[in-house]
């Protein structure tokens, strides 16, 4: 046990440190250290003995980390491939214990899962016609990833779903640096530091919270 929280702590380290490393340029060196935390949190996952599929949907979130830490549309397809993969992990995971009772047993919960909806829904018409051809794959990716964040509604514990949540939001504002405002927009320097902190919270919280579910 004592190995597995010196792995979570120096994830949390790697993963606090990339901050620093962050605007330098994209090399082999920056995308190891960009890949590792998310690593270090699947094989924490697995040490611990958490579901299969946990460690799963974090490990091919660590190769979708290091396919997005290099510029180009096939690095940037190659990405959105991993993560769909964790995604598809994360839902049949949840699949099997959420609980639709809780999903509407408080009301805030509908709403919240209304909101994500309408907010991603949003930006993906605004961005369909510039993404071009990878339009529908990024729409399939979304529609999955919506799917996601419902299912967590239904477990008892509301941090999965902050979890969830997270994780979308930081994929919409990655989305919006892509087709939208563009690498030269005045918001993308602090756009990318907050996509890495809202996306890499989100895996802390799902690993945390799912290990334990």
């Amino acid at each position: 046990m004592a190995t597995a929280t010196g792995i979570l702590c120096l994830s949390v380290a790697l993963g606090t440190s990339y901050l620093w490393i962050l605007p330098q340029d994209k090399t082999v060196f920056r995308a190891v250290w960009k890949t590792l935390p998310v690593l270090l949190l699947a094989l924490y996952a697995f040490l611990i003995d958490a579901h299969p599929l946990l460690v799963a949907a974090l490990a091919l979130g660590a190769l979708g980390d290091w396919s997005l830490a290099f510029e180009g549309d096939r690095a940037f397809v190659g990405g959105v491939a991993s993560f769909l993969s964790a995604h598809v992990a994360y839902v049949v995971l949840l699949a099997t214990i959420t609980d639709p009772e809780i999903a509407f047993a408080e009301p805030w919960r509908a709403v919240a899962g209304l909101l994500v909806a309408l907010v991603t829904t949003g930006v993906l018409m605004r961005i369909w016609r510039p993404a071009g051809r990878l339009a529908l794959p990024i729409g399939i990716y979304v529609l999955l990833f919506m799917v996601l964040v419902w299912l967590t509604l239904g477990l008892a514990n509301p941090l999965v779903f902050v979890g969830a949540t997270l994780f979308i939001l930081s994929d919409i504002v990655l989305t919006i640096r892509k087709y939208w405002t563009g690498p030269g927009h005045r918001i993308d320097g602090a756009a990318a530091y907050f996509v890495w902190v809202t996306y890499y919270a989100a895996q802390v919280i799902l690993m945390l919270t799912l290990s334990e579910a």
